[in-house]
């Protein structure tokens, strides 16, 4: 029997309570929460107080960079990531298929900077599982703890479809308002320009693209994920990653800046896994003597996904498991009435 086997982990997300309203099911998507609403009670800290985490530190010692794709399905997101790392790391294939069905992690450099780039599934499809992809990002805690510094919210280069704009409604509503304070836009598609100037095709565009560009902080940048040897581009994004971050003072996407019903769920799943943090160092070790290599990689990811969906539903559903014991395993309450 090997670590994942064991029945300290749970099953997957069906078996829990959504904590979204059914409203994001709706032609609207939108998420039973509000940005403006605090909890004075709360003992929230800000990212300056936040302590780094050991994984978001490089053998050289530079702080990684955590860059988050976000999108709708078949824009480009996998190729965008495969493209700022400069390797295929992320699956992509030509169908209209998803193929990212988690939010995944992988590491490198941008442009000998060392980054963590998280791929994401697609929002906003016509499968009827957006609620569960909504819920699948925002619980991979693992995957950015404590926060993404720059968000990459991936479409291709043109005017504004509806599905766009209600994907960049979806994307406020699960990060809160100020989410675009530390977003870029990523066009992909690059090589339809045909020597076109990137500016002057956008200076054409419909007002909705204007004003959106005009919303991110952090402006926009074209990729052309067919040339991966054109490093220029990898350059630019670095140039605009580096003047976001220093608006931002060089921190990450804090909690308190999440929408209030997502935060307090963020505090709790932060404070379970700093409670069961020798437990799942144990958990990893165990797979660290089982398995080397990609296969320990990816057995890895299992593993914090895993990690992350017992902890969601403690975060999710306190009162239901209000007498559990720190440590103790959350399976057996699962199907509790």
């Amino acid at each position: 029997m090997t670590p994942l086997d064991k029945p300290w982990f749970l099953p997957t997300s069906e078996t829990t309570q959504d904590y979204l309203t059914e409203d994001t099911a709706s032609k609207n998507c939108t998420v039973d929460l509000d940005d403006d609403e605090t909890d004075k009670q709360s003992d929230i800290y800000t990212s300056e107080e936040e302590p780094e985490q050991s994984r978001g530190v490089s053998a050289a010692g530079m702080d990684e960079w955590r860059i988050m794709l976000l999108g709708r399905r078949g824009v480009g997101k996998s190729s965008s990531g495969n493209t700022i790392l400069g390797q295929q790391v992320f699956p992509v294939n030509k169908t209209l298929s998803r193929v990212t069905q988690v939010c995944d992690r992988r590491e490198g450099t941008l442009d000998r900077r060392p980054v963590a780039v998280i791929d994401t599934p697609g929002l906003k499809n016509s499968s009827g599982d957006e609620k569960k992809v909504i819920r699948d990002i925002l619980k991979s805690l693992s995957f950015y703890k404590p926060g993404p510094h720059v968000f990459l919210v991936v479409l291709p280069i043109g005017n504004l479809t509806k599905d766009d704009i209600q994907v960049h409604r979806i994307i406020e509503n699960m990060f809160g308002k100020r989410v675009w304070r530390y977003t870029i836009l990523l066009f992909t598609n690059g090589d339809t320009l045909e020597g076109i100037a990137p500016s002057d095709a956008i200076s054409s565009a419909d007002k909705e693209l204007r004003d959106l560009i005009r919303k991110c902080t952090g402006g926009f940048v074209v990729f052309d994920n067919k040339d991966m040897a054109n490093r220029t581009q990898m350059t630019l994004l670095k140039e605009k990653i580096v003047n976001l971050m220093a608006i931002n003072g060089n921190k990450w996407y804090p909690r308190e800046y999440y929408p209030w019903s997502e935060k307090k769920i963020r505090e709790r799943h932060e404070k379970h896994m700093e409670e069961r943090s020798e437990d799942i160092a144990e958990k990893e070790r165990q797979v660290e003597r089982l398995y080397s290599g990609d296969e320990l990689e990816d057995k890895k990811r299992e593993l914090w996904r895993m990690v992350d969906e017992e902890l969601r539903l403690l975060a999710e559903n306190p009162p239901r498991f209000k007498n559990l014991r720190k440590n103790e395993p959350v399976q057996r309450y699962v199907n509790a009435p």
